[in-house]
């Protein structure tokens, strides 16, 4: 991985894997650009619900609501 950027940094470039590349693509529907600003909108949200970057993975749950039959 490299180093850290900072934050005040306008542009930043990462070598990505295929399996960042396939997350980005698939987040984006085929748009690595628009991926990696659902990416970003996905972390504020669940930031939002209290996630931190110290909270491991394997302890958050995800439940998606069924479509109620009218």
């Amino acid at each position: 991985m490299a180093g850290k950027a900072s934050p005040t940094v306008k542009y930043f470039q990462r070598t990505l894997g295929n399996a960042e590349r396939a997350i980005l693509l698939a987040a984006g529907s085929g748009d690595m650009s628009a991926g990696f600003l659902e990416v970003i909108d996905t972390y504020r949200h669940f930031y939002n619900l209290g996630l931190r970057p110290s909270t491991p993975l394997e302890c958050v749950v995800l439940v998606i609501p069924q479509a109620q039959d009218d």
